[in-house]
């Protein structure tokens, strides 16, 4: 009986543990995630910069969290390009940060101004014709009669019905260059390719930046190209 109990003893400590370990490697497997090397940056990067290795680091990131991003993988493929705007150390190397010493030239703005984005509406969710990064357009806002005797008094305007409930567009920017466009996806539309627009990026002054800001809320945008 004795001999019995101490080959069950040990049997039975035996599969508790192959149990355990096989539960772990299981749960192991099923939290599995494929992952992928990319670069990062190491350290900040300014506008305008030129890339050196130096500046990057490989890492190991989840694939599912870059399915969707085009990343660098390997510093061959951003050679002799330049940063097109601050990037800060740590964030993932993207193609779209990056361009050419000649293409470059877009993305400037004069002295005093800043970036900012503009979401475009029209009745068709986008300005479709052909507005390109450098090219000159138009801005106008477009809100309630109400607002705009308020935020508008003495502005050029288009009325549409009564000061109660109708609507007033407003030219809000003139001859301004787009720096960038982006479709609803927010991918980037370049000069070569065609596409409806839904945001544009262009440069203007501090005070008109608060402007813009303040109407988000209020008001829609719409854009037309200068001929």
């Amino acid at each position: 009986m004795k001999k019995k109990l101490w080959i069950f003893f040990p049997a039975m400590l035996l599969t508790v543990v192959l149990f355990s370990l096989s539960t772990t490697l299981q749960r192991k497997l099923i939290q599995y995630e494929p992952k992928t090397k990319i670069l990062f940056l190491k350290e900040d990067i300014m506008a305008n910069e030129k890339l050196n290795e130096e500046q990057f680091f490989e890492g190991e990131i989840a694939i599912s969290l870059v399915a969707n991003l085009k990343v660098v993988r390997n510093f061959s493929e951003i050679q002799d390009l330049y940063a097109k705007d601050n990037i800060l150390k740590g964030q993932i190397a993207l193609f779209q940060q990056f361009d050419t010493k000649e293409n470059l030239s877009i993305y400037e703005v004069e002295q005093e101004k800043e970036k900012i984005s503009i979401k475009i509406k029209t009745p068709e969710n986008g300005v479709s014709y052909a507005i390109k990064p450098n090219s000159l357009v138009n801005v106008y806002v477009t809100l309630r009669s109400d607002l705009s005797e308020s935020l508008f008094k003495d502005a050029e305007k288009l009325s549409i019905g009564s000061l109660e409930y109708g609507y007033e567009i407003i030219p809000l920017l003139k001859n301004q260059k787009v720096i960038e466009c982006f479709d609803i996806e927010g991918k980037r539309i370049s000069e070569s390719e065609t596409g409806i627009i839904d945001t544009v990026i262009i440069a203007v002054t501090h005070e008109e930046a608060k402007q813009i800001n303040l109407l988000r809320e209020i008001a829609t945008f719409n854009m037309t190209g200068v001929s």
